[in-house]
């Protein structure tokens, strides 16, 4: 049994590492992502006021034009910043919830904990990969109209034509992910919902009270 305990200990303990290194990468990428946002806003207020000066592109009508895809990175934002939030608190409990086990809080048979404790662990870093995915998903998009307002505050001779062409562009490509990111938010409650399931049949079947 001695043996057993220990191959679980090190298996909490390695997965409690690579949480923690990931919960951090993450973190740096989602403050990456917050700055790409302010530098955004600053640069379509200055895109504004070029295209208010050099064409007859009202500023009203520029933010009218701009605010879909505003809103929809700001509703992706919210989606993935819970999806995220949800992962690590699952993470961290699902972890703490094992070694209660392990310290005697709860008594259990080691040989099957063993087989489960591996197989939730399996199935969370298939969680956090699906989380991952969504997150690079958001940087891209991110990044696309970052490099989209650039180019066109460097363009001397801009056109109305050429912001509404770079916006129907975003806006289209962000249509297309939709679906994939639907998708990846349906397979993180998926996987939820087997985490939580296999849970219960660990305690209903081998836990000892």
């Amino acid at each position: 049994m001695d043996g057993i305990k220990s191959f679980i200990e090190n298996l909490l303990d390695t997965y409690e590492k690579r949480v923690a290194v990931i919960s951090q990468a993450m973190r740096a990428t989602a403050d990456n992502l917050r700055d790409l946002s302010k530098e955004q806003a600053e640069m379509a207020l200055q895109l504004r006021d070029t295209l208010a000066k050099k064409t007859s592109f009202r500023r009203k009508d520029f933010d009218s034009f701009l605010q879909d895809v505003v809103i929809q990175n700001l509703d992706r934002e919210k989606e993935i910043t819970k999806a995220l939030e949800d992962l690590q608190k699952e993470e961290e409990s699902m972890i703490a919830r094992l070694r209660d086990i392990l310290t005697g809080k709860e008594n259990v048979k080691l040989v099957e904990f063993k087989l489960i404790s591996k197989d939730l662990i399996e199935r969370l870093s298939q969680r956090e990969k699906k989380a991952a995915d969504m997150l690079r998903w958001f940087h891209i998009e991110q990044e696309e109209l970052t490099r989209g307002l650039r180019k066109l505050i460097d363009k001397e001779d801009i056109r109305i034509k050429d912001f509404k062409v770079m916006v129907e562009s975003i806006k289209l490509r962000q249509q297309e992910r939709d679906s994939d990111v639907g998708r990846m938010l349906e397979d993180l409650e998926e996987v939820q919902q087997q985490i939580n399931w296999q849970w219960e049949d660990l305690r209903k079947s081998y836990l000892i009270s």
